[in-house]
């Protein structure tokens, strides 16, 4: 074969085998592809998946302010319109209609929507489109609630105008919460004053959680310097209502039976006769007006009964039986603890740390049982312990001036009955 002949072969050979590594290349270059356009169309279902949330949730949000206004029909066209205008872009090229289920006797409208999101070059491994899909429920109204005000009526409240600004705080609460409530006895409310003793009603005198052996000491000295001192014990005659701290270490609990000596709560003489009693859990929004109308400050603080007691008008047994079942579906039970004041004085000891010891301890168990706690401090208080008392840093507030009372009073009961998503 001559030379010229075998270059030319080789030539056209040469030529062949280029064509089969561009076919190969070619085809090897498909999942390639597929894979970058599938990284590519993953971004953008997942924007879409992120719009179409937040869509979903306003959209059941809105629904529920408007559920007690509008038929199921009407609500159904609002939601969907609701979705359609807080789409864009693909998403709402896609999106038809929601599934919209309307429970009116739960209080629940659910709303799950749909998106078919068309891919590009992930269609080249077999993947036309990615499937997108968003889920919400809302209620409307407010759940159950027990809210118990545990407020600081000492002495030092009369000052810069507080207890005034108090009154005035809590009586907007109220109104708040009366003006939430869609059925009756959905909201309830006790009021817990307190200094260093609390006051119940003296009816309750042969109740069995009670027991009557506190004492009371008055000394006399005559004109020659004899002293002479007198010991009389409380009895269920001379008792107008005070109770002071239990033994230790019960006095930082509710135990829901009472029964042992170290459980009772000790009936005692009042060391300040104008304390106003504790109202148990009431929707009766009169009696509630009444109670924070007739506080009065007078005394020492001791902020460890002030919880208790609240916590006590919130557990379903003695010595209060108002409350439901911590288990009771859809109730929430809150406390409001408000003070001005440091620890002074309790039942066993004026040592201020030693008191602090015990309301961090009655906050905690009021917190372990379920209840959700507000602390307030006004102008004076230790800061350290009201924001360990709260539930979360969120949930402490303070003041530096009486007047702004009013506006934190409203955010918490706002908090309180405000319109949540439930999922």
């Amino acid at each position: 074969m001559k030379l010229g002949s075998m270059m030319r072969r080789l030539k056209r050979l040469s030529s062949d085998e280029r064509g089969n590594v561009m076919v190969m290349f070619s085809f090897a270059m498909v999942p390639v592809i597929g894979l970058t356009g599938a990284t590519i169309d993953y971004s953008r279902a997942s924007d879409a998946r992120q719009m179409l949330n937040a869509a979903v949730d306003s959209a059941a949000l809105m629904a529920a302010r408007d559920a007690t206004k509008l038929s199921d029909s009407e609500l159904r066209d609002r939601i969907n319109k609701w979705i359609a205008a807080n789409l864009s872009g693909d998403a709402a090229r896609t999106f038809t209609s929601a599934t919209i289920t309307i429970d009116r006797t739960a209080r629940t409208i659910s709303v799950a929507a749909n998106l078919s999101i068309d891919t590009s070059l992930t269609r080249l491994i077999g993947h036309d489109s990615v499937q997108v899909a968003s889920t919400s429920q809302s209620t409307w109204g407010t759940n159950t609630i027990e809210l118990a005000l545990a407020l600081d009526n000492t002495g030092s409240m009369s000052s810069s105008g507080k207890m005034t600004a108090l009154k005035a705080a809590s009586l907007d609460l109220i109104k708040i919460m009366k003006d939430a409530t869609l059925v009756a006895d959905q909201i309830k409310i006790s009021v817990v004053p307190f200094a260093t003793q609390i006051k119940v009603a003296t009816t309750l005198k042969d109740e069995p959680w009670l027991r009557f052996d506190q004492g009371k000491t008055t000394c006399t000295t005559d004109r020659w310097g004899n002293r002479t001192c007198n010991t009389v014990t409380i009895t269920k005659s001379t008792w107008t209502g005070c109770i002071s701290d239990r033994d230790q270490s019960n006095d930082v609990k509710d135990n829901e039976t009472v029964s042992a000596y170290e459980t009772l709560y000790p009936a005692d003489f009042c060391a300040y006769s104008t304390l106003a009693p504790i109202t148990p859990l009431t929707s009766d929004w009169t009696a509630l007006t009444n109670a924070i109308n007739s506080m009065t400050p007078v005394g020492n603080t001791n902020v460890t009964i002030g919880a208790n007691w609240g916590m006590a008008t919130l557990t379903p047994g003695v010595p209060f039986t108002e409350a439901k079942p911590f288990t009771t579906p859809r109730l929430q039970k809150y406390m409001i603890l408000l003070t001005d004041g440091e620890n002074t004085q309790n039942r066993f000891t004026t040592n201020g740390s030693a008191i602090d010891a015990r309301t961090t301890l009655a906050c905690q168990t009021a917190k372990d049982a379920g209840i959700r706690i507000y602390t307030v401090r006004v102008i004076n208080g230790d800061r350290t312990l009201l924001q360990n008392c709260a539930t979360t840093p969120s949930m402490y507030y303070e003041v530096s001036s009486a007047s702004q009372l009013t506006p934190v009073f409203q955010q918490i009961a706002r908090e309180i009955s405000q319109i949540r998503l439930t999922q």
